[in-house]
């Protein structure tokens, strides 16, 4: 897998994520602080070192249950999203709140992409010949708030920040030339949805998206895989 990514602000401000690419394209992993920037950082590493050795075949331990409804890959990213959210917890928000994180961790083996999440960015998928498809969304708070004024991001989950914690996960076939596009924002422009596959450009999504909400910051990536 291949990632471009561009980061666009207004007036108000997102926090830029800190992303992980691996070597060999396999593994990609997105992380937003709201906090210090050192605890994104760590659950970065986290997920990083589990994934790893996961997938060398390494043999790892894990205090969490593999769930037999999905498969193996999206087992790893999970549990990797676990581990994070556990030594986020133990280590810096046990006694009070100093940072949350949300996280995004993309795992290809083979003609199988699987993920796992907390938090933005969403993830669609742009197959050859066909039109964007949501594959998991992420919602934000200021999307419910928002009236006639535009309003400052606010996650709605967020890792590290309880001993337990909801995890979106999945996994799904892709072909060659297909394409995953990844947008952390308050809202989805309706451009998106119209895009055909020869149109998905970093540059014409993120113009359009501006056009449409010049007010509202948002993170995007795009990735060949």
């Amino acid at each position: 897998m291949k990632l471009q990514e561009r980061s666009y602000s207004s007036k108000i401000m997102r926090p830029k994520p800190q992303i992980h690419v691996e070597e060999d394209g396999s593994l990609i992993v997105v992380v937003t602080a709201w906090g210090q920037p050192e605890h994104g950082e760590r659950a970065l590493n986290e997920v990083v070192k589990y994934v790893s050795a996961a997938k060398a075949d390494v043999e790892v331990t894990s205090p969490f249950e593999f769930l037999t409804c999905i498969s193996d890959e999206a087992n790893y990213v999970r549990t990797a999203l676990m581990i994070a959210n556990d030594a986020l917890y133990r280590g810096e928000n046990r006694k009070e709140y100093a940072s949350g994180v949300e996280v995004l961790a993309l795992f290809k083996r083979g003609s199988q992409v699987a993920w796992a999440q907390v938090g933005a960015p969403s993830i669609f998928v742009q197959r050859q010949n066909q039109r964007v498809q949501p594959l998991s969304v992420a919602s934000d708070l200021a999307s419910e708030l928002r009236d006639d004024h535009c309003l400052p991001p606010l996650p709605a989950q967020l890792l590290g920040l309880d001993p337990t914690v909801n995890i979106q996960t999945g996994h799904t076939h892709v072909n060659e030339g297909d394409k995953l596009i990844l947008l952390a924002g308050t809202s989805v422009a309706t451009a998106l949805w119209g895009l055909q596959s020869y149109e998905t450009d970093l540059n014409l999504i993120t113009q359009s998206m501006v056009q449409e909400e010049p007010e509202l910051p948002f993170w995007l990536g795009l990735i060949a895989v």
